[in-house]
């Protein structure tokens, strides 16, 4: 009987009407709850992770809703040290999963080395550096942050074993991004006086008139992230009639409520960043260009359309010509102060964390009129020595030197290799659909690296690799794999409720 209920369960967060239902108690809670908006996100995440005792794929949701809410949320311990809530989550998961591996073999699928060799190289050097540039205590902080991403990779592959699973984790997600996006909408339009409930308390009013709307994230630049990654993806879905046909209308209407919410994040990137991952969705579709060759070519677009200032011009409602134009000029002074480090520290960079304080040594690099028009302009702030540099690849070049953005750009071609394998391989439309819109979802990730500091921001890169590895483990494992691992997690269910 608690069998037939569990299952029941399951299958009614797969329904049309029942993801609705969940996505507007969501919103409403969230709008209406008297309590603030952080600790209606930790009961959500609590109210997961404790199905994710049973079974952990429950428990990588709370993680991954975790990410698109209280991103930075850290908890104190009692030895004096405090632990980002990712790390925490994740340290719990894996003693699940090491709980359950005595009765049931982990595994990773056949493609899961192609994404966690550039990965480790990453690790690697970003550690040799920082202890030889940044000294041991950043080296161990750094260290942290980043081995989260690489433990994500590997604990979303290990925790989903059949299609279900994959499917119960993409539901999950889905209504967190749609309910994030329609808060996102009653805060722009600040609906019935419910605009002000955000994770970070009168995010709203900080921006005057220009407000950018953060949703259920901790900022409106994380929501724009999050978004423009999504809308893809959720497209591939729908193009490849990967679900029936009352979930694909409910696709649409979710579409179109991300496409006007990441509007009103009022990010020129993400915008752009869409545009590209909707192109290169139609590329991978419709089109036998090698997806590399998509993906590199979109990136050198989006250098050149950046270097030149195309855009510059290009203005958003909602934020005022003076402010994009302070946005562009502070991103060229960091960059040519970011080219001038890198070339005088190519193998090892400079170390993370010490870009701040070493730009302004590099002040002699950049074109003098900039740094004159920005003095004059705004009352003698200098962007060097205050802003992060805004570019990742640029970033991970400065902090980590030339074989750490090797290993990282090895890490991009890795994920969308996986997924295109996937995409073409897969029997099931649902994991096809899936694959090459995360591939679409990458190019508009890899867009969105090129203006901000995303890796710092979110572990995006990191969940879009863990797709893709789970991805590749459905699509490319024998069938007789396949249907073993299906029938060994229905056989532990049933055990564990008998």
């Amino acid at each position: 009987m608690q069998r037939s209920i569990t299952l029941h369960k399951q299958n009614f967060l797969t329904t049309p009407q029942g993801i609705a239902l969940i996505i507007l108690v969501a919103v409403v809670v969230w709008s209406l709850s008297p309590v603030n908006p952080v600790t209606v996100a930790l009961l959500a995440v609590a109210g997961l992770f404790l199905f994710g005792l049973r079974q952990p794929v429950w428990a990588m949701a709370a993680i991954l809703i975790s990410q698109l809410t209280i991103t930075s949320y850290m908890v104190n311990t009692p030895f004096g040290v405090a632990l980002s809530l990712r790390l925490l989550l994740l340290v719990v998961v894996g003693l699940v999963l090491w709980r359950l591996s005595a009765k049931a073999k982990i595994e990773l699928g056949p493609k899961a080395k192609r994404v966690l060799i550039p990965a480790s190289i990453l690790i690697a050097v970003s550690v040799v550096s920082n202890v030889v540039n940044s000294g041991l205590d950043y080296a161990f902080k750094d260290f942290r942050g980043i081995v989260v991403g690489l433990l994500i990779v590997i604990f979303l592959a290990a925790v989903v074993r059949n299609t279900k699973h994959l499917k119960i984790l993409c539901a999950v997600v889905f209504i967190g991004i749609t309910a994030s996006a329609i808060v996102g909408l009653i805060q722009h339009y600040q609906f019935m006086g419910l605009g002000q409930n955000t994770i970070i308390p009168g995010f709203l009013q900080s921006w005057g008139s220009q407000t950018r709307v953060p949703g259920m994230a901790e900022t409106e630049l994380e929501l724009a992230y999050v978004l423009s990654a999504a809308i893809p993806a959720i497209l591939g879905i729908y193009l490849t009639r990967g679900v029936e046909s009352g979930m694909r209308k409910l696709l649409i209407v979710a579409m179109i409520l991300m496409a006007v919410a990441l509007y009103f994040t009022y990010t020129r990137s993400a915008l752009l960043a869409l545009v590209f991952g909707l192109l290169a969705l139609v590329l991978f579709l419709r089109t036998r260009i090698r997806g590399e060759i998509i993906l590199v070519v979109a990136l050198v677009l989006v250098a050149t359309i950046a270097l030149t200032g195309i855009l510059e011009n290009q203005y958003l409602g909602g934020r005022s010509a003076t402010n994009q134009q302070e946005s562009t000029m502070s991103r060229k002074i960091l960059w040519q102060a970011g080219l001038a480090i890198s070339a005088d520290n190519p193998i090892l960079g400079i170390g993370g964390g010490r870009f701040r304080e070493v730009s302004v040594q590099y002040t002699s690099s950049v074109d003098q009129s900039l740094l004159s028009y920005e003095q004059e302009q705004y009352w003698g702030y200098t962007t060097l020595g205050t802003e992060a540099i805004h570019n990742d690849y640029l970033g991970v070049l400065v902090s980590y030197g030339i074989i750490a953005l090797i290993a990282y750009l090895w890490l991009f071609i890795a994920i969308l290799r996986n997924l295109l394998d996937s995409h073409r391989k897969s029997t099931s439309r649902f994991v096809k659909g899936l694959s090459i819109g995360l591939a679409a979802a990458l190019v508009a990730y890899g867009v969105n690296a090129f203006y901000h500091n995303t890796m710092g921001t979110l572990p995006l890169l990191w969940i879009l690799a863990g797709f893709s590895v789970v991805t590749a483990k459905l699509a490319l494992s024998s069938p007789s794999k396949t249907r073993t691992a299906d029938e060994r997690q229905e056989n532990d269910l049933r055990g564990k409720n008998e």
